[in-house]
């Protein structure tokens, strides 16, 4: 029996990332819009929105629902890109009963156990967490890329699935088993009567007990991002804007939705299905007669997906050319099977509907139709090319737009060539959206104008919007071809090496001379003075020795001129990468500890003068030490020591000069992950700049971040999805606006690229 729409569920403005159900009644969704939304039902067929969850101040990416005695609706966990988990009461969400810290990345997935007590997440930081009563007991750090999926089945094993293609077993936090198949990303995990099932970039959903594969399941033409399971039912979502019902390992239903991706699904305990898509709504499927949606929302809905575009591609190894006309559509087919029909310069996709026994349409194929379509401006064809009344009596400006590239670089051109203002930029992205309508080929109706009505659009105000159309999570979804704007990244470190070594000199000698008289056991004799003062001529390992024990034990006010002197030595040598202290601390733990890089940004009092010193010059010591193959090594081992150091630092520093330090620290950090091809850890530095980037108007640092875009961008496709959405807007805006003609010209070429 095929499964009809039932409810339709809107409020989210961004992408649903997370579903899950609470018996019948109740559903929790978390989005890219930063809030997770409890919907509760209203009819048999609706559910209204009872509360928002704010707290995560990221996309928030996972939840689950957990059951307690002591909370008759049951806990919501929460997991984020802040790289928290939240706890929320159900009943009174107003805000967090609970955060839980411990993760470094994106909390991507979160599982529970039956009982409720113990609660597990996966994060792109590599590792899963094993929570008992809000505590961490358990990190379980085997593989070797961002954990997507999580378990905890009846026994108390975990069960872990990951980028790295394997899921692995645990009991007790040890690691018991590993399973190999899957040739692609494992994105998600379910519990099924007989073990469980898992959902893989590799297009298959497969089923496993502890001691292996029992069944593949194909069905799915792309990626597959989200899987669940009860009451004998295995439902499968993905990029083939698909969700799947699998019954005993047989496919018994594909569900279609008028949107690109299918990013989560959920069983609810009367047997319904739901899903969460990219389009930022919740829609709810049955079986049962009595809750079907009334037959406008049902037409609705059927006239959304007609008009929908499909990508070839997202439809398979389809060979275009041979593919049959019309006449097709006379023959009957089987429950939700899908056919494409060729007619004339058109294809179009339809699937069969075994109650009505005949063909619906659900979507025109873009890659087969387009290139009769195309419209041609300034010598080039496009997709689109909208007419735009921006004054009364004024011709009418061309934009044009192609369905494979994202509104916002499609708008920032248009404001540019014509020379209007940027607070059009979300208003314009978000008009190509509408019209666009993820490529709604053949539509009749005129271009509506969102704010007046009429035919024609006229800006008037700055308003939110516009569509992301890539994935921050996964280095594999499909996005449709385009032309890669030419961009060459640059591949240099950024080396301090100027300053008056003579004048530090002077300042540590005069320092000396004070701390003789005060504290006579931190002073240093005359000859160690000498060995410093001829670092400027010759590196020696005594004038290292010494200078260490300057930066470790001088007063913290009296530090800067050792770490400043060290900076300049660690860019002249790579002698001082190898020198330890008395107490065998490294030369990066010293700097960290001396420069208190691991306090100062924790705090939320305002940095003194003293603080804002020592970090400037502790993060150009460790800037500098990209200056020698060997200082790179060593920076890039203790890379999780530095960025942990740095977290949060752009939100409280605001000294211009330590602003830049920072900034040249990240942007050899993203040098170094593409050397070293390091794509998760370059993922890790391009969070943390994408968030520095939106807090800084200093434009050396702005110039340093897009650049830190552009090179991991450039090396890694993972990178590259994961801009697209960190920081493309940003980017844009930099383009316009940014602080020298220096950073907007990195961010129009960035930019360029990245669309």
């Amino acid at each position: 029996m095929a499964y009809k729409l039932s409810a339709e569920l809107e409020g989210h403005t961004s992408d649903v990332r997370g579903l899950a159900s609470f018996g019948s009644d109740m559903l929790v969704s978390v989005s890219r819009d930063n809030t997770g939304r409890i919907w509760k039902r209203t009819g048999p067929h609706a559910f209204s929105e009872e509360s928002v969850l704010v707290g995560h101040d990221k996309y928030v990416s996972s939840v689950v629902v957990i059951p307690d005695d002591a909370y008759p609706q049951g806990l919501i966990a929460t997991g984020s890109m802040d790289t928290t988990v939240c706890v929320w009461d159900a009943a009174n969400p107003g805000a967090p009963v609970q955060r839980l810290r411990g993760h470094s990345g994106n909390v991507c997935a979160l599982a529970v156990s039956r009982d409720g007590r113990t609660l597990v997440s996966g994060s792109w930081d590599k590792t899963a967490k094993v929570w008992v009563n809000g505590e961490c007991v358990h990190t379980l750090r085997e593989h070797e890329h961002a954990v997507w999926g999580v378990l905890v089945l009846d026994d108390g094993s975990v069960v872990t699935g990951s980028a790295d293609k394997l899921i692995r077993i645990w009991r007790d936090g040890q690691l018991v088993h590993t399973l190999t198949g899957h040739t692609d990303c494992v994105r998600a995990l379910a519990a099924t009567s007989g073990g469980f099932a898992s959902a893989s970039n590799d297009g298959s959903v497969r089923e496993w007990t502890v001691d292996g594969l029992v069944r593949e399941l194909h069905g799915h033409t792309s990626l597959v991002y989200a899987v669940a399971a009860a009451n004998g039912v295995l439902v499968s979502g993905g990029e083939d804007r698909a969700m799947r019902v699998w019954r005993d390992g047989t496919l018994q239903n594909t569900v279609l939705v008028p949107s690109m991706s299918v990013w989560a699904v959920a069983v609810l305990s009367n047997g319904d299905i739901a899903c969460g898509t990219n389009d930022g709504r919740i829609r709810v499927f049955t079986q049962d007669d009595a809750r079907v949606a009334d037959a406008s929302t049902q037409k609705q809905f059927e006239d959304k997906n007609a008009v929908f575009a499909l990508s070839a591609k997202a439809m398979g190894d389809v060979s275009l050319g041979n593919l049959p006309g019309p006449e097709r559509l006379k023959q009957r087919g089987d429950c939700d099977q899908v056919v494409m029909i060729k007619d004339g310069s058109q294809v179009t996709a339809h699937q069969w509907n075994v109650e009505r026994n005949e063909w619906i349409q659900v979507g025109h194929v873009v890659d087969a139709a387009a290139q009769t379509q195309k419209q041609v401006f300034d010598g080039r064809e496009y997709d689109y090319v909208f007419d735009v009344d921006i004054q009364e009596g004024a011709p009418a400006l061309k934009l044009p737009y192609n369905a494979t590239e994202n509104p916002y670089s499609a708008a920032q051109r248009f404001l540019e060539r014509n020379e209007l203002s940027l607070e059009y930029l979300d208003t314009v992205a978000d008009f190509i959206t509408k019209n666009s309508d993820g490529v709604q080929l053949g539509a009749q109706q005129p271009h509506i104008d969102p704010f007046t009505g009429g035919s024609r659009y006229v800006p008037s105000q700055s308003q939110a919007g516009g569509s992301v159309a890539a994935d921050p999570f996964t280095g594999n979804r499909y996005v449709p071809a385009q032309t890669t704007a030419a961009y060459s990244p640059p591949s240099e470190y950024i080396i301090n090496r100027q300053g008056n070594s003579s004048a530090i000199v002077k300042k540590l000698a005069e320092f000396n001379t004070e701390l003789a008289q005060s504290d006579p056991h931190l002073a240093v004799s005359a000859e160690d003075m000498q060995r410093v003062s001829e670092l400027d001529n010759a590196v020696s390992e005594d004038a290292c020795s010494v200078l260490l024990r300057l930066v470790q034990a001088w007063p913290v006010d009296r530090r800067f001129p050792a770490l400043d002197l060290l900076r300049l030595a660690v860019a002249a040598s790579p002698l001082p990468l190898t020198c330890h202290t008395s107490d065998g601390k490294s030369l990066v733990a010293l700097v960290i500890e001396a420069s208190n890089l691991d306090t100062v940004f924790a705090t939320d009092s305002a940095l003194s003068k003293t603080d804002e010193i020592n970090a400037m010059m502790g993060v150009r010591v460790l800037a500098n030490m990209f200056a020698h193959p060997q200082g790179t090594d060593i920076a890039w081992a203790a890379r999780s020591r530095i960025l942990s150091a740095l977290d949060g630092s752009w939100s409280r520093a605001t000294n211009k000069n330590l602003v830049t330090s920072l900034s040249n620290l990240y942007f050899n950090l993203a040098i170094a992950a593409a050397q070293k091809s390091d794509d998760d850890e370059g993922l890790n530095i391009l969070s943390a700049s994408s968030r520095f980037l939106e807090h800084t108007d200093n434009a050396d640092a702005q110039l340093r971040l897009v650049n830190v875009f552009g090179v991991l961008a450039s090396k890694f496709q993972l990178c590259k999805d994961s801009a697209r959405v960190l920081g493309d807007e940003t980017i844009v805006i930099l383009g316009i606006m940014g602080k020298s003609e220096a950073v907007k010209a990195a961010a129009k070429s960035v930019g360029a690229f990245l669309s």
